[in-house]
């Protein structure tokens, strides 16, 4: 719907069809770019938390082999004391970071679950926009009508009226006097 004037070119007029059309389309755009972001966010949470876990796991590996260390070479009983707190720390934070990555593996069952049934549910707005897609071309592009513009109707079957003596389609007989 675009025309010249003067040799510019004006904007097309935005319907409410226009509006309905590009709402449903940025709606739908704006809605899987977020499930995607949500799932690579949690996705990279998991791997942060996962890399901790690791990480920690090697602590606890060395300073256990430093305590057997400690206790074979006859350090004294501070050092194999404080050897053991430390450990006693690492095996916490590695209970803690185990807690934490059930709970984030729960987390990202339940989004991917929601993801699912949110794109499910946001079918109905693509149905929207193909259907104001149609009504949008229907209207630039309207088809020759080749039929009356209205069908006969139907008849409706009603029950008929009471009778009357005389119908209004019969006229009153004449009153002859048997001369005919």
């Amino acid at each position: 719907m675009t025309s010249k004037d003067n040799g510019k070119q004006t904007a097309p007029v935005i319907t409410p069809l226009h509006l309905l059309q590009t709402l449903t389309r940025t709606l739908n755009e704006h809605l899987a770019e977020a499930c995607r972001e949500a799932e690579k966010d949690a996705r990279k949470a998991m791997e942060k938390l996962t890399r901790q876990h690791t990480k920690l796991q090697e602590k606890l590996a060395e300073a256990e082999d430093k305590l057997v260390e400690k206790q074979h070479t006859g350090a004294d009983r501070k050092a194999i004391e404080k050897s053991e707190q430390k450990i006693a720390s690492l095996k916490q934070g590695l209970n803690e970071l185990q807690e934490a990555r059930n709970a984030a593996d729960t987390y990202t069952r339940q989004l991917q679950s929601d993801v699912r049934q949110t794109l499910r549910i946001a079918k109905g707005l693509e149905r929207i926009e193909s259907q104001s897609d149609l009504a949008i071309e229907k209207r630039n592009n309207p088809k020759p009508q080749d039929k009356p513009a209205s069908r006969p109707r139907k008849p409706r079957n009603r029950k008929p009226a009471a009778s009357k003596s005389t119908s209004e389609n019969e006229k009153p007989r004449a009153e002859t006097d048997g001369n005919v």
